[in-house]
Order: structure tokens, then sequence, then C-alpha cells
């Protein structure tokens, strides 16, 4: 018999048990180990809970097992904890598009046909310019809508018509992307698909998503350590400490010279990188 539960959005859905081995197995679990946590976590399972709880007991059995699969298992967490002004997260966004090979530059402000534009992140690659627009979202039940995808595609093509009427140009505004740490609606993502938007968020398109990007590459951001607090993330980030893979890059006396932190926060900080980053 199933069990139906209620996702972030408030929508119900039935309980599957395989979808919590694979996250699970994602995170770095082996499928023994996602196994017989799924089986612990299904057996308290009731109806209508909350998935944020469901996560919550399967990452606190996870973290028994394996500290860096637990790390990794809460990337969404992670994500959210780039705001509240999601000033973070854009500048989490062009370093994820600088280890891709991008040229970047945050908050650049482009010249339209019509009017100036200040975009979140103007990236570069193979003399091809692209318009990044972050939508930062403090919780999964909050979906990017059609209107942000018309803002997105309105500014693009303002740029475009700017550029394409220059007589020197070094590079051609090639495409207008929206990039968001939660999902889109499904308007969202039709109308992107018919103008040629590109759409990169949470899980979607699915060979190309944000959890993808950061995955292939181990781009974890320094939110995903347990250790990292408001004020840290504060001072990380200003000492350009933005990917865990930053701070395990180098050894623990450089790490405390460059980040200003106390020695004792920056040693937990640093073991907790080289536990998720250095395997």
């Amino acid at each position: 018999m199933s069990v139906s539960i209620i996702k972030a959005s408030g929508q119900p859905e039935d309980f599957d048990i395989r979808k919590l081995i694979a996250s699970l197995i994602r995170a770095g679990a082996s499928e023994e180990i996602a196994t017989e946590i799924a089986g612990k976590v299904a057996a308290e399972i009731t109806p209508r809970l909350r998935t944020k709880h469901i996560f919550r007991m399967a990452r606190k059995l996870l973290h028994r097992y394996n500290r860096a699969a637990d790390m990794r298992y809460s990337i969404k967490r992670a994500m959210y904890a780039l705001g509240p002004a999601g000033y973070q997260f854009e500048q989490y966004i062009a370093r994820i598009l600088r280890e891709y090979g991008y040229s970047v530059e945050v908050n650049r402000i482009l010249r339209g046909y019509c009017v100036n534009h200040e975009v979140d992140v103007f990236a570069i690659k193979n003399n091809a310019g692209f318009i990044v627009e972050c939508k930062y979202h403090g919780n999964s039940g909050t979906p990017t809508d059609v209107k942000t995808a018309l803002y997105i595609y309105s500014r693009f093509a303002d740029i475009r018509k700017q550029f394409a009427a220059l007589t020197e140009n070094p590079f051609v505004i090639q495409q207008a992307w929206l990039v968001t740490n939660t999902r889109c609606s499904s308007d969202a993502i039709r109308f992107s698909e018919c103008m040629g938007l590109r759409i990169v968020s949470w899980r979607y398109p699915p060979k190309e998503s944000l959890e993808k990007m950061i995955e292939d590459r181990k781009l974890y951001p320094v939110t995903i350590l347990t250790s990292v607090k408001r004020n840290i993330l504060e001072n990380l980030f200003h000492n350009r400490f933005i990917l865990a893979k930053d701070i395990a890059a180098i050894d623990l006396p450089s790490f405390i010279e460059q980040s200003g932190l106390e020695t004792d926060v920056a040693r937990n900080l640093k073991r907790e990188a080289d536990e998720l980053c250095i395997r």
C-alpha cells in the first residue's frame, strides 16, 4: 500500500523508496548502505509527512555511515544557503562557468538598443557572449515562472540588437541563460524551448542541469560544509573561497592566512573540505 507524502511545493505524491535510494547513491553511498538507510526511513513514513522531514531522517542516518556522502546529500540545502539576497548565488554561478571554460564578469552593464542593462553574469566562450540571469529562491516550493523567462529574453533581445548594429564587434551575443537553484514552471520551460532561451535549473534539463554541472566536476559551494555559518560565509566569499575545493586545494596555514579565520574554525572547515573533495 502506497503512502502519500507532501512535497515542498505543497503537492502530494506517493512515497517512492527507489527515488530515495537513488538520491543516496548519487550522494556517494554504496547501494547496500543506501538500501539499508532507505528501508529504515520507509519504516518511519506516515501519511502526509513532508519531504523535508524525510530528507532529515535520511541525512541523519547517512551521517553515521559516510560524512562526505552526508555533505553531498545536502547539496540542495547548500544552494538555499547562498542567500538571502542572491548575490552569493551569482558569484557561485560565475565560478561554475569559469570552471567550464568561460570568462565571466558579474553585474556587467551592457548597452542595449533601447536602454542599458545590468546583467548578473556576462560570460564569453569561443567569441560568443552569453547573458546569464540568476534567479535565487530561498526554498524549493517557489518555481521560476514564465514572467521571469519573458523578462530575461526581452533584455537579451535588446542587447543582441545593439551588438548586431556595431560595425566592429569582437564577439556575438549568442544566447541568454536562466539559471535557478529550484525549478521552472512548465510555461517557463515551454517559452524557453520555443525562443532558444537556455534554462539551467535543478535536474533540468536532465543532461545539463545545475545539479549535473556541479556533480560532474565536484563544484560544491562552501555552504555544503556543515561548519559554515552566515558570518563565516561572508568572510569566505570576500576572500574568494567560493567552492569547497578552494579550501581543499591549499594547506591549513595558507587557508588561515588567506581567510583570516580563527584557527579552530579554519581547521574544522579544512577537515570537512578535505573529506569531501580529496577522495
